[in-house]
């Protein structure tokens, strides 16, 4: 037979466990702490998705727009390619344009705008350089005039364009460990093409030619 103290330990520990399945208490901070660390992840994501995306756009709208400015002239001068590097740092803020690598500053924006017009030597129908411009970006030389990618589709023999070529080391300023977007070395690329606005080509007698 089952002694008294014993039935009675049984009794108190059922009612215990009765108590303790029907006990709400603190039921929704565990259910935060399970849940919080999931949601911060994905909380922080999303901000990386969506700043490298800022990013990306303004790099295609700085391209863009200094290439746009530039073909709206008749004529121009290295100091008003200049500016129109100002008006892209400017564009870009507030995405930084420099970066520190032991303990020197690297630029991380690189742009190219050139003038090129379709020209047909020796039965060879290519985009050649007039002028061009860089900034912390190789100029083009006497054995690169050629800009590949240019059809006569989209200008003909003797006409001209404004070309712009911008790349951006983008690292990001956040690094999510469940969803990392944007890995570091990630580069945006954009080049446009602008037809002249005013004659036939857009001229700069003191920019540096191939």
């Amino acid at each position: 037979m089952m002694s008294l103290r014993r039935l009675n330990r049984l009794v108190t520990l059922k009612a215990f466990g009765n108590r303790f399945a029907g006990d709400g208490r603190g039921v929704s901070a565990i259910e935060f702490a399970l849940i919080a660390p999931v949601l911060i992840l994905l909380y922080l994501g999303m901000a990386e998705l969506t700043l490298g995306m800022m990013a990306s756009r303004r790099v295609s709208h700085l391209a863009s727009t200094i290439g746009d400015l530039a073909a709206q002239s008749d004529t121009l001068t290295p100091d008003n390619v200049t500016d129109l590097w100002e008006i892209a740092n400017s564009i870009l803020d507030p995405f930084g344009t420099t970066t520190m690598v032991d303990n020197k500053t690297v630029s991380i924006l690189k742009m190219r705008m050139a003038s090129v017009t379709m020209q047909t030597t020796n039965k060879i129908t290519k985009a050649s350089v007039n002028w061009s411009m860089n900034s912390n970006w190789t100029g083009f030389t006497n054995t690169s005039t050629e800009i590949t990618g240019i059809t006569t589709d989209q200008i003909a023999v003797g006409e001209s364009l404004i070309v712009t070529q911008v790349e951006y080391d983008y690292d990001s300023p956040i690094h999510s460990p469940i969803a990392d977007f944007f890995k570091s070395g990630t580069q945006f690329k954009e080049i446009f093409y602008h037809h002249p606005r005013n004659g036939e080509a857009v001229a700069c007698a003191l920019c540096p030619k191939p």
